[in-house]
């Protein structure tokens, strides 16, 4: 999973200082300057709920947020400059898609994207119905407990993250609050745990085959996506039935890539779940009890932004890190947090424009930041950080790109660090297994070099078709053997005790 907001970071650090200053009572008026010619349309729905204060406190809800959220439309484009998307539900699976695409890339078409905003665009006909819809559920019994101030953060908002607006809302309701109903649920967890099993038979984990970012609307009639995909949707029906839900994300740090989950509030307690999978019981002891699964940092996603978590002495660097829609929650998970405390090397103790610093992880061949913290003279701080993970932190002195300033290092479960600083010195033997299934590929044994910053590779003295060895690995390094192959899970390690430990 791939950072969702990048192409907006700059419009929310331009507007940052602007957001933060403005008096409550002037939000309505900046986004209403910000539709432009959409304006009018967006009084309209203030003029249709003048005299319904609950609605128009929820109108007003929707539009003020409205300028930081967006459409991310992917589609290709002919020589012609025509734009196209196909239909999935126009073919018979992920490898009839695919062959699609790629005759589509053969003939010169190419893959665009676009971002529309929400405050120019959505008309006050779909910001109506959406207001409808949503009160009608917040009368049932599991929603009417829901204080206001939830119901417009977790059931009223129409969009879960950068999703393409759906016009579903209605048909879903209609479809699925029947469901709840039947069962007489009385709470939220209770009415997320029906509708999630029942969503179970009609959702799965897969590509579709298209390379685009999902729509609501292609996961709903296909009943297949990725994480994202499926806890657009997932939330999506949920916010229909009534249920407050949002989604959460995180990077990986013991897998590559990232991953996206919903979680559902029940009397002031987010419950998380797998849209279509794990249920709340099973989902939560899964990031405990399974290592590889522990995320290290975990982000919820808001539908209104909050500017007090932004740096005013920001470094210009962008990543999703900086997000006002995005907040930290990992301490809410079972896992114990630790705070960490690692001094920067010798030769990196040159400061940047910021004291701004990044917590990083090796996932899929390069450092991924997953936290930001601060740095005071030569020491760097990171708060609620799940240990038993190696990590590296840089800065961005020229604000394009991260510079290492430290070795990575290991961070056990208590904060306490293990830099690995190879001993060239110090040489070790060890005998490597191949992977099974690749086997004839040529492998590679690469060490961290301290003085290089970064991998070098080695040579080994022996091979087999199963195995290779080493004689030469400097001691306290870190590892990383691979293959040519651009795949996933390609992890880094460390030797002790003549035994490996991956990461």
């Amino acid at each position: 999973m791939k950072s969702l907001f990048n192409q907006s970071i700059n419009i929310w650090l331009a507007t940052f200082l602007i957001a933060c200053n403005a008096l409550n009572d002037k939000k309505l008026e900046q986004a209403l300057d910000n539709a432009k010619e959409n304006r009018q349309e967006l009084e309209k729905v203030l003029s249709h709920y003048e005299k319904d204060s609950a609605k128009l406190a929820a109108a007003r809800f929707l539009i003020e947020n409205m300028p930081y959220h967006f459409t991310q439309e992917q589609y290709y484009t002919s020589s012609g400059k025509e734009q196209y998307r196909p239909e999935i539900i126009n073919f018979d699976g992920f490898q009839s898609i695919k062959s699609h695409c790629d005759s589509l890339t053969r003939r010169g078409y190419k893959i665009k994207t676009h971002n529309k905003y929400d405050i120019s665009t959505l008309d006050s006909r779909f910001l109506i119905d959406n207001i409808e819809l949503a009160f009608t559920v917040r009368q049932k019994p599991w929603a009417k407990n829901v204080s206001f101030n939830d119901f417009c953060k977790y059931i009223l908002p129409y969009r879960a993250q950068c999703e393409e607006v759906s016009h579903l809302r209605k048909e879903i309701m209609e479809r699925f609050v029947p469901i709840l109903d039947s069962a007489k649920v009385k709470t939220p967890l209770e009415a997320c745990i029906v509708l999630n099993e029942h969503l179970k038979g009609i959702m799965k984990h897969g590509h579709t085959g298209l390379p685009f970012y999902p729509t609501i609307d292609e996961t709903y009639h296909s009943g297949i996506s990725q994480c994202e995909g499926l806890c657009n949707l997932g939330t999506f029906i949920m916010r229909a039935c009534g249920i407050p839900v949002t989604v959460e994300q995180t990077t990986w740090t013991k897998m590559d890539l990232g991953h996206s989950w919903c979680v559902v509030l029940d009397n002031g307690k987010f419950y998380s779940f797998g849209p279509g999978e794990d249920q709340p019981d099973i989902h939560a002891r899964s990031f405990s009890e399974v290592r590889h699964r522990r995320p290290a940092k975990v982000y919820r996603s808001c539908f209104d932004p909050d500017f007090s978590i932004m740096d005013r002495k920001d470094d210009g660097y962008v990543t999703t890190l900086k997000s006002p829609l995005i907040y930290d929650v990992t301490n809410e998970y079972l896992d114990k947090t630790t705070s960490i405390k690692v001094s920067v090397d010798k030769n990196n103790r040159k400061k940047g424009k910021s004291n701004q610093v990044y917590l990083c992880t090796y996932n899929h061949y390069e450092w991924c930041p997953i936290a930001i913290g601060y740095r005071k003279d030569t020491v760097c701080y990171f708060e609620n950080v799940v240990g038993d993970n190696i990590f590296i932190v840089a800065d961005s002195p020229d604000g394009s790109k991260l510079r290492n300033i430290t070795t990575p290092f290991y961070t056990d479960k208590d904060g306490n660090i293990r830099k690995f600083i190879h001993l060239k010195e110090h040489k070790q033997t060890f005998t490597l297994n191949k992977r099974k299934k690749k086997p004839d590929q040529v492998h590679t044994l690469y060490f961290w070099d301290t003085e290089k910053d970064r991998f070098t590779p080695l040579e080994y003295v022996s091979s087999t078709d199963t195995t290779q060895t080493y004689d030469q690995i400097p001691a306290n390094t870190l590892l990383w053997f691979t293959i040519p192959e651009r795949i996933v899970n390609q992890r880094i390690f460390f030797i002790e005790n003549d035994s490996i430990k991956t990461y």
